[in-house]
């Protein structure tokens, strides 16, 4: 051919004699690959039988660019038209060669879609100028398939090429690569789609593709196995290294070669004194053995042939102990009787099968992921079963665990009474997790209250519920509830601790209880924003049963979700309280701005009737009523103060102005313009400021909190005697305010210093915003407030400030 073109006398394609143009149409009909040739108008000129053939239609008048839509051609995703610029053939005619590109054809004539290879390249003319392009179409839909399948055994074996210390690779029936291992690729410097399609033999040296060819491979292709194989194979970088290659063909039912699995031992700077058949199956063996998983091999009588080193150290018999044994020999009656079935059907089917199997641990039962296939030999008889094995007890042990969290989960959203919610997440623990379940939840008036309580045993849970009641956790226990209470931290246990007292135990009527001493134990907190709400508390089904990390992981992920339901539950209840709050707030705001405006208005109305009957008012009446208006005045600016101070607290628009002053001063100042008021309410009143108190604080603020107190002191302490105390006390300034009234309950006295909040009845009067505000004015300041009191006999205020306000 070369010898043709060379040649002055070779005519150009226009001028081919036309009984040569006859030939070459005849030759390029009989192609056993299809043929299109384009001008470079982008118009078919040529089309051989093959290629009508393969895409189901003839020649077309359309032009290259809309050859995609007329033939049906996609991209290797099967739904993208193939981009007409992208098309090889219009890539051959911009001067482009396009080699093996991939091409998927469907049309009315192939609906079911037929696979090409496709390779174009530009035809020129004696000066270079292109003038068509020519495309070769190869159907490979049989190899794609086979491909296909190769890949999906492929990946059954990836995690042992991935985990093996030698080279390892596959091929299909052609001799091409189709998956090779990590350990191949970093020992010859290659990436894998640089070799992925490529026929094995290329990465040999000439001598050793030429021994493949000629010798090995046709040898191999009929017995299915060769050992040791000496070759010589080439690195990305050129270097050559010595291997020795052992392979193993897998047939199918009729015996042709699926694909093979070959092991490459790197021998360059090894001596090869040993037998190479003894040295190949020591590398084999090496490969099994050092593998993560389960191997073993079992003849037709199913005695076992072969365990791996994982088999051996998984159920403590040696291959030698276990060689020429069945399952029966080696397993617990039961086990081995699902063994045998399986194993007897698929010696029966001659197929792979992969099934979960329960296997017994020295923890227990454990599921294996078992792959079982049957080995043939070179005449396609089966002579042996071949089992992979995986434990995957840890995943179902998962996929039971995000089942039981998703119904939990479930049972948390589904009412906002926390308590009937998490009984049923304790139900919902038994007996998946526990034989006991205890949720405890920390209240105002109990640091461990069990809210939920759930056991096998509906007498024993009652049991339990009765004798926390009488005999609750002790709160200074070095270990259970009270411990992860206050640490903040799981716990577990091989012997309960902390839940229930051993001393009180010993009564004969919690007999029923007594069966959970010594049992394992775990804890858990309650834990949302940082907060720790209770504790979830499990006792184990039984003695010696100690709880694994996973099910700690998986009971701290409960307890997250169900301090999650708590925290809502209690936000819940807080925003209704606050929505209360509010609404009774508006009522009596309301309340208490009508009251000084319809006492103004009476005056108003007496004055006009005065007016209107041209009276004259006595200077005495006028003067009353003029009181009445300043003080109902006086009162509206003191309700409009308030707010506005609350609304200042809120945007945190507070600003203090501190200055030099004296604390004790200014108390006799506020005291002596609140004498008249005293008088008033029949409070006797004295002040205790021995000495000056100096510091900067600022001072309008300061008198608030000082009226404020003597107000308040006035309002519930009327009649009887108020004491004010300034002082200077272990560096900070003290202020003591102290009646002798009503006093305060215990269990208000939490609440008064929030916004709406009043000291005693609703009756008294007021927006319940004193108190806030003094709290608000003297933290902002750097200090503290607090209240001792006892009802019905008074309550005193203390207030603590530092002697400069911290910036």
């Amino acid at each position: 051919m070369d010898r043709l073109h060379d040649s002055p006398a070779h005519p150009p394609p226009s001028a081919t004699p036309p009984g040569q143009s006859r030939l070459l149409e005849a030759v390029l009909a009989s192609m056993g690959e299809g043929l299109m040739v384009a001008d470079d108008h982008q118009h078919l000129v040529f089309m051989n039988p093959k290629a009508e053939l393969i895409l189901g239609m003839g020649p077309t008048a359309e032009p290259v660019s809309r050859w995609p839509e007329h033939y049906g051609l996609y991209l290797p995703d099967k739904v993208t038209l193939y981009p007409p610029e992208r098309l090889p053939m219009n890539r051959a005619l911009r001067g482009e060669t396009v080699s093996r590109e991939e091409v998927f054809v469907r049309n009315a004539a192939r609906p079911a879609g037929t696979w090409l290879h496709v390779s174009s390249s530009p035809v020129r003319d004696e000066l270079g100028i292109i003038r068509g392009g020519v495309s070769v179409v190869s159907d490979v839909t049989d190899h794609k398939k086979s491909e296909d399948s190769v890949r999906e055994a492929g990946e059954k074996y990836r995690s042992l090429y991935n985990n093996t210390p030698v080279m390892m690779h596959s091929i299909d029936p052609n001799g091409r690569l189709i998956s090779v291992s990590d350990r191949w690729l970093s020992i010859l410097g290659y990436e894998r789609a640089e070799v992925l399609g490529h026929d094995s033999v290329d990465f040999l040296t000439p001598e050793s593709r030429r021994f493949a060819r000629e010798v090995i491979l046709p040898e191999y292709f009929k017995t299915g196995a060769c050992w040791n194989v000496p070759y010589q194979v080439v690195k990305k970088n050129g270097q050559p290294i010595d291997v020795l290659l052992s392979a193993i063909a897998e047939r199918d039912a009729s015996g042709k070669v699926l694909r093979s699995l070959a092991v490459l031992i790197d021998v360059t700077e090894r001596k090869q004194a040993e037998d190479a058949l003894q040295e190949s199956e020591k590398r084999l063996r090496a490969i099994l053995d050092n593998a993560p998983t389960v191997f073993f091999l079992l003849d037709t009588q199913e005695r076992f042939l072969f365990v791996n080193r994982e088999w051996e150290r998984l159920f403590h018999r040696t291959r030698e102990h276990v060689a020429g044994r069945t399952v029966f020999d080696v397993f617990p009656q039961d086990i081995a009787e699902a063994l045998h079935q399986a194993n007897r059907d698929i010696f029966k089917a001659g197929v792979s099968v992969e099934r979960e199997e329960r296997l017994a641990h020295d923890d227990g039962i454990h599921i294996h992921l078992t792959q079982k296939f049957p080995l043939r030999d070179a005449a396609g008889t089966v002579y042996a079963l071949c089992g992979i094995a995986t434990d995957i007890t840890e995943r179902k042990q998962m996929e039971i665990s995000q089942r039981f969290l998703a119904e939990a989960s479930r049972e948390l959203v589904t009412s906002l009474d926390y308590e009937t919610t998490l009984q049923r997440v304790a139900e919902l623990a038994v007996p998946v997790l526990a034989d006991l379940c205890v949720v405890f939840v920390r209240t105002e008036t109990e640091p461990l209250r069990p809210v939920a309580m759930a056991d096998r045993s509906p007498d024993r849970a009652a049991g339990v519920r009765a004798f926390l009641q009488r005999h609750p956790p002790d709160p200074a226990a070095p270990h259970g509830p009270a411990r992860i209470l206050s640490t903040g931290s799981s716990e577990t246990s091989e012997a309960s601790k902390g839940l229930l007292d051993p001393l009180a135990l010993e009564e004969e009527r919690w007999a029923v209880v007594r069966t959970l001493q010594g049992r394992p134990s775990m804890g858990v907190p309650l834990q949302a924003r940082g907060r720790t709400l209770g504790v979830l508390f499990l006792v184990s089904p039984a003695p010696g049963r100690t709880y694994t990390p996973a099910e700690l992981a998986l009971t701290e992920e409960l307890g997250r979700r169900a301090a999650v339901a708590i925290d809502n539950a209690q936000l819940y209840c807080s925003a209704q309280e606050s929505i209360r709050a509010r609404d009774e707030f508006l009522s009596i705001a309301s309340h208490e701005l009508k009251t000084p405006l319809t006492s103004m208005r009476l005056r108003v109305q007496q004055l006009e009737s005065a007016v209107a009957a041209s009276r004259a008012l006595p200077v005495e009446k006028v003067s009353k009523l003029l009181e009445v208006f300043q003080s109902q005045l006086q009162r509206l600016s003191h309700l409009a103060e308030h707010l506005l101070d609350v609304s200042r607290i809120n945007e945190k628009r507070l600003a203090l102005r501190p200055e030099e002053l004296d604390l004790a001063a200014l108390a006799r100042d506020v005291t002596d313009h609140l004498a008249e008021q005293f008088q008033k309410v029949g409070c006797a009143f004295e002040l205790m400021a021995p000495e000056p108190v100096e510091g900067a604080w600022d001072r309008l603020r300061m008198e608030q909190v000082m009226l404020h107190l003597l107000t308040n002191a006035m309002k519930y302490g009327a009649g009887r005697p108020i004491r004010m105390e300034v002082t200077n006390h272990e560096g900070q300034a003290r202020l003591v305010v102290e009646d002798h009234g009503m006093g305060i309950p215990p269990e208000a006295q939490a609440r008064i210093f929030e916004r709406f909040e009043r000291a005693a009845s609703r009756n008294y009067g007021g927006l319940g915003l004193g108190l806030f505000i003094t709290r608000q004015l003297v933290e902002a300041h750097g200090g503290t407030i607090s209240v001792e009191s006892t009802p019905g006999h008074g309550a005193k205020f203390i207030v603590e400030l530092p002697l400069r306000v911290p910036h």
